[in-house]
């Protein structure tokens, strides 16, 4: 066996008195009950660190994952019982202005400045050297030097233990994109799709056709979640490849502006057509997340951006025949939200420790291992000699987790696996010490073996040997954008707005919240359409989104000049 390189630390009962009240949000820290032993040569047996509860808020995953082997698996190397909470924006912000934040938090990006000068979050230089040993390895000195450099409100400090740096690329499946039942689109011919119209015209035929479940619900081709600040009315970003880096022109561009390049009037566009042809869920300007989860459970919703909603309902279609789920379907145009390497890891998911951690070291133990190699493959790949083991001297997935993945349904979800990904240091495809990537399930074995009946079906029509290869090819052929056409490190160091901007951003994204479901369900006709969406662009330039674009592309321009003399 061929372990992952682990720094060797020898325990004292002088650190270990220092360290036995650790951060708790939710009270005492409880009685240790195991002993372990260091990985020193006479194998000495010490008392393990104190077992501590920590409340911790994730960017995207809440209390289902406490409930899984790899949640386990995290107490049990840490000592750390993590009390989850998900976050959510207006909560967020009455937590901040209370002084409430849980003891560990996932950085919103636009609230960095706000939090340091406001001394919600402490400084991490000492505990990296006391409580951070796998982040002295080198992959993190270039992170350290850009969190410091650009995310620590100009005092140079270490603020936030970013998530997700490395590589990242295509996995067995590409998640994010053109969601839609693959039966319906196998009967319609596989139509090409070539526009937001071929879109709305393909679902609507299939709704025609489907237009009822089983036990007489109605279903509906479009809706959205809104529960994720104003991602749900900039979704189609993720298929057109619009934002205010727009992939497809290489160029800034105001996206609250510029109807012709921008992600929010695509969306807007998208939802209105559905309207027209009567497959709008009339619920979809107030649904959350969990609400299209149980729409698409219940078969009352055929298409979404993502496979995330189709997670449960895939498993049990599967049952019924060999081309029966929801797949994404790879466009030959447009954006596909994959790849990308970046030095300061994912935007509003770097770990910060609140000011509220009475014993922050305990916290830092915790990050310490979430974004350490071990850690990292613990949530990509599941607890060695469990999930995965070493053959031949080399890391590999088990046959029996593979096909357990395949299979999908709540014994796949108890693992664990993937749950919280975006939580993860190191990015699926890096490297790690013992010769083999993070995320083991993106090997070519694997793939071969984790096609399911579905794949398979797609995988012929498509000639490919594993779903996500349909779009990968498409990329490598130059027809299709991804994350790594954007400068994700120069949007990433961007500063924090001022007051002043801030107070434009909230304010138009108040307009464009309350002003897009009057655009697509009072428009009548594609005139009206356009007068309606003129009417919402002269609100935003008068509530100042001229003002808001030129903060923002000077920002842009004087970042990315400070990174190229880096």
């Amino acid at each position: 066996m061929k372990p992952i390189n682990r720094p060797r630390i020898l325990l004292t009962m002088t650190i270990l008195l220092a360290l036995l009240t650790g951060c708790s949000g939710t009270g005492e820290p409880q009685q240790q009950s195991q002993d372990i032993q260091t990985e020193d040569n006479n194998n000495a047996v010490v008392p393990a660190k104190q077992p501590v509860t920590l409340k911790v808020q994730l960017n995207s995953v809440g209390k289902d994952f406490e409930h899984t082997e790899v949640y386990n698996e995290i107490a049990r190397q840490t000592g750390v019982t993590m009390n989850l909470e998900l976050y959510d924006e207006q909560k967020f912000k009455v937590e901040l202005a209370g002084g409430d934040l849980p003891d560990i938090i996932q950085v919103p990006n636009k609230n960095i400045k706000e939090l340091i000068e406001g001394n919600n979050i402490i400084p991490l230089d000492e505990l990296l050297k006391t409580n951070g040993p796998d982040l002295q390895l080198p992959v993190y000195e270039k992170s350290f030097a850009y969190i410091r450099k650009f995310w620590s409100d100009n005092t140079n400090k270490l603020y936030m233990v970013p998530v997700q740096i490395g590589t990242s690329d295509f996995g067995f499946e590409q998640q994010v994109g053109f969601n839609v039942r693959w039966d319906y689109y196998k009967e319609l011919g596989y139509p090409k799709i070539t526009s937001i119209d071929d879109m709305v015209n393909m679902l609507a035929d299939m709704v025609q056709r489907h237009g009822t479940t089983k036990d007489g619900k109605k279903v509906y081709g479009v809706s959205m979640w809104n529960d994720w600040s104003t991602w749900g009315v900039r979704s189609m970003g993720l298929i057109t490849g619009n934002g205010m880096f727009n992939t497809n022109s290489t160029q800034l561009v105001n996206s609250y502006t510029d109807a012709a390049h921008s992600e929010i009037w695509d969306t807007a566009m998208f939802m209105y057509k559905a309207q027209q042809k009567g497959i709008l869920d009339p619920d979809a300007f107030t649904a959350k997340y969990n609400d299209i989860v149980a729409k698409a459970s219940e078969g009352t919703l055929i298409s979404a951006v993502a496979t995330w909603p189709f997670t449960r309902i895939n498993a049990e279609l599967l049952k019924e025949g060999p081309d029966k789920g929801f797949v994404t379907i790879p466009l030959d145009w447009g954006f596909t939200n994959v790849g990308g390497t970046t030095v300061a890891g994912w935007s509003d998911r770097a770990f910060a420790i609140s000011a509220n951690c009475k014993y922050p070291e305990r916290a830092m133990d915790l990050i310490n291992f979430l974004v350490s190699e071990q850690g990292s493959r613990l949530i990509a790949s599941g607890i060695e000699g469990v999930h995965w083991t070493y053959v031949d001297g080399k890391p590999a997935m088990k046959p029996e987790t593979v096909t357990l993945a395949a299979a999908g349904g709540d014994s796949w979800k108890k693992t664990g696996i993937g749950m919280i990904a975006n939580q993860q240091g190191l990015a699926d495809y890096t490297k790690l010490s013992d010769g083999g990537i993070v995320n083991l399930f993106n090997t070519p074995a694997v793939f071969a073996t984790k096609v399911n009946a579905l794949n398979k079906d797609y995988d012929e029509y498509y000639d490919v040997s594993y779903p996500a290869e349909a779009y990968k090819r498409l990329v490598d052929q130059g027809k299709v954008k991804t994350l790594s056409h954007m400068p994700l490190d120069v949007l990433s160091a961007m500063p924090t707005p001022p007051d002043d901007i801030k107070r434009i951003q909230t304010k138009l994204d108040e307009l464009l919240v309350k002003g897009m479901p009057i655009i697509v369900l009072g428009s009548k006709s594609d005139e009206d359409f356009k007068v309606h969406q003129q009417e919402l662009i002269d609100e935003l330039i008068d509530a100042g989104a001229d003002t808001y674009f030129d903060w923002y592309k000077r920002s842009y321009e004087e970042t990315k000049a400070q990174l190229v003399t880096e």
